[in-house]
């Protein structure tokens, strides 16, 4: 086994020495030490080099520690972008569920205006008291659309929503078509 694979069983294993210093160092597909340690959860105590990158896609450590919830809990640089399309880590933890539930920078958005709120819509992760759900991307669509693309209008209305709110959130009238045919029921 050559030094670099070395290094990283150890970022993964959380076996690096408490003064090592080389997070850089790549492998073959892009990732650093200090990737392979976000990405499980290694990093030490104080680790202040998250926009260390891959040479792929520009995905920075702390994309890396944003997917399995590694980040800590004092963090607050959500608006750090991959170089490959803005994708921020606020995204990625959004994306996997592991946003903190005090975030509150929903509106974060990529090179396409996709806010963070409509990733986490587009995969379930949403919480309870969201209330941003007119704020729409790129293409128009709002929040609430979006939720309703992956669940249905149903469990939006039963949350609280008013109808009559989504009728103004959605951007096509197929949905206020949709609602004004429930109502009707």
């Amino acid at each position: 086994m050559n030094e670099l694979n070395e290094l990283f069983e150890q970022a993964a294993e959380g076996n690096l020495p408490p003064d090592f210093d080389q997070w850089e160092l790549a492998g073959k597909r892009g990732w650093t030490v200090a990737h392979v340690a976000a990405f499980h959860g290694h990093l030490p105590t104080g680790f202040d080099r998250w926009e260390i990158s891959d040479e792929c896609r520009g995905w920075t450590a702390a994309h890396a520690a944003a997917i399995n919830g590694h980040l800590p809990p004092d963090f607050d640089r959500w608006e750090i972008a991959d170089e490959q399309r803005g994708w921020t880590v606020a995204h990625e933890a959004a994306k996997h569920g592991n946003l903190p539930p005090d975030f509150d920078q929903w509106e974060i958005s990529d090179e396409w205006r996709i806010s963070v709120a409509h990733v986490a819509a587009k995969h379930g992760h949403l919480p309870p008291d969201f209330d941003r759900w007119g704020l729409k991307d790129g293409f128009g669509l709002s929040v609430a659309h979006e939720a309703a693309l992956r669940d249905g209008v149903h469990p939006l209305v039963t949350s609280g929503i008013n109808p009559a709110d989504l009728g103004k959130w959605f951007r096509t009238e197929n949905y206020q078509n949709y609602l004004n045919a429930t109502r009707e029921k």
